[in-house]
């Protein structure tokens, strides 16, 4: 009796341990289901909790995302900063190799011009400074495309007069008028002259830069141009005038091109003081390019034919040169100003300018044979205009010339090989005119860079010594696809006829 009672005390005593060991486990479990709930809500992803925890979320995702974009921002202006300042450096490393600038920014073919005051002039010049070496140079990329726009109806042309017929020209409008100045009245000037005598020696003097004939025909250019000189030129230079030349030249070039239809800078409509300030002030142009190539000439930027200096008029820059310290013109540079009408041959007379870029205008006619006169240009670009006729054999006596750009005209004829003798040429584009025949031999250029040549008529096959030359010097050359001429062997692409 007894061993049953105690082994039943046993079994209640394990049932009782179980019951309770059961008890604590489930305690226990349930705490630690408690305690991982309570991880779980803590860390549970916003987007799946309250609405605080989706506001939380949306906010945190916003800030992410600006942050990428604002990273992303930052890769591209720094790949778009780098892409510029690449694009900056060939143009730069382009236009020094065209123009022989050394490394340490000085001209080493050609010697800078001297820069100094001149002598006082009826208005006050700015003060030139002693030239400083040039440091960089920046142009266009070389333009390839072919002529979609029409020609417009062309002008007479005056530039190269024939003697044997000479045409005739209807009386213009618009011409600038003047009053007389009282000097004139009392029948005496400045010049100690009476004002016919003043007529007859300036006429004379520049009659042997224009023919005659031109100055008895109302209307053409050199008729306009000295008529403004003698009667309206606020100036009254008198015969023995240094600048009459030049100023007189600067006049033909203006009305030869149309200048009161330019863009900006025409002459003033009336010459009172408040429309000459106006003018001036509506006139913006300037010698884009030549200013980082010749830093220190004087360039104008006021309207042309006023009392300024023609030095100050817009798309002009001068240099000071000889004992006499006269201001030459050094750059005629217009760009897209609406010039239209003829190239006038009196233009050789500034036979010291380097650059002449009369780019994207309407000017028509030929080339003047006299522009081969202009033995100094380094740069002749007369591209997107409407030139026509033969290139003359005179372009070939350029012998310093670094660019010929004549792309886009209604050129026609035959490229000489005479070409050949223009051994500083660096650029030379001819691209969409009428030219034929075959292509010259160029190889005697040693420094050649780049040759566009596609959009015309040639025939043949590209010359092997200019194939000779790539790919160094001649870096590009384009030609049409139906010559022959290994790519990229020779030809650096072709254009499809």
């Amino acid at each position: 009796v007894v061993v049953n009672h105690s082994t039943q005390i046993i079994n209640i005593a394990l049932q009782t341990m179980t019951l309770i060991n059961g008890i604590i486990v489930s305690a226990v479990l349930l705490s630690y289901g408690l305690v991982v709930a309570s991880a779980k809500e803590v860390h549970r992803h916003p987007a799946e909790g309250s609405d605080a925890g989706r506001l939380r979320r949306n906010r945190h995702l916003k800030k992410m995302n600006k942050l990428q974009t604002t990273k992303m921002d930052g890769k591209k202006k720094n790949v778009d900063s780098n892409n510029n300042k690449k694009k900056d450096e060939e143009d730069v490393a382009f236009w020094t190799r065209l123009l022989q600038v050394d490394g340490r920014g000085k001209e080493t073919e050609i010697g800078s011009m001297p820069i100094v005051p001149r002598p006082p002039t009826p208005t006050t010049l700015p003060p030139v400074n002693t030239p400083n070496p040039i440091s960089s140079i920046r142009t266009p990329n070389p333009t390839q495309r072919p002529v979609t726009t029409p020609s417009p109806t062309r002008r007479p042309v005056v530039s190269v007069p024939d003697t044997t017929n000479t045409p005739t020209y209807s009386p213009i409008t618009d011409t600038p008028t003047y009053s007389p100045s009282p000097a004139d009245e009392d029948g005496t000037n400045s010049c100690g002259l009476t004002p016919t005598e003043r007529r007859s020696q300036i006429t004379d003097a520049l009659s042997v830069i224009s023919l005659p004939d031109l100055f008895d025909q109302t209307g053409t250019p050199q008729r306009q141009a000295l008529d403004w000189i003698i009667k309206d030129d606020p100036s009254k230079l008198c015969p023995e005038d240094n600048s009459l030349v030049q100023r007189y030249t600067l006049a033909v070039f203006y009305y030869a091109t149309n200048g009161a239809d330019w863009k900006q800078c025409s002459a003033p409509d009336d010459f009172d003081e408040e429309s000459i300030i106006k003018a001036n002030e509506a006139c913006k142009l300037t010698t884009v390019n030549a200013t980082t190539i010749f830093p220190n000439d004087l360039r104008g930027t006021n309207a042309w034919l006023t009392s300024d200096s023609e030095c100050l008029w817009g798309g002009l820059s001068c240099y000071a040169s000889g004992t006499s310290n006269e201001l030459q013109v050094n750059v005629v540079e217009f760009e897209n100003n609406g010039l239209s009408g003829s190239l006038p041959s009196e233009m050789e007379e500034l036979a010291k300018m380097r650059f002449f870029a009369l780019e994207r205008g309407s000017i028509s006619g030929p080339i003047p044979s006299s522009y081969g006169n202009i033995k100094s240009l380094l740069l002749l670009d007369f591209d997107f205009n409407n030139l026509d006729g033969t290139l003359p054999d005179t372009l070939w006596e350029l012998v310093n010339l670094r660019q010929l750009d004549l792309n886009d005209n209604n050129l026609e004829g035959e490229v000489s090989d005479k070409i050949g003798q223009l051994k500083q040429l660096r650029f030379f584009q001819i691209d969409n005119n009428r030219m034929e025949g075959t292509i010259p031999n160029m190889g005697d250029i040693p420094n050649i860079s780049l040759v566009g040549l596609s959009g015309n008529n040639f025939a043949g096959a590209m010359p092997s010594e200019v194939c000779d030359l790539r790919p160094t010097p001649l870096q590009t050359l384009v030609v049409d696809c139906d010559i022959e001429c290994a790519i990229p062997e020779c030809c650096t692409s072709c254009v499809p006829a």
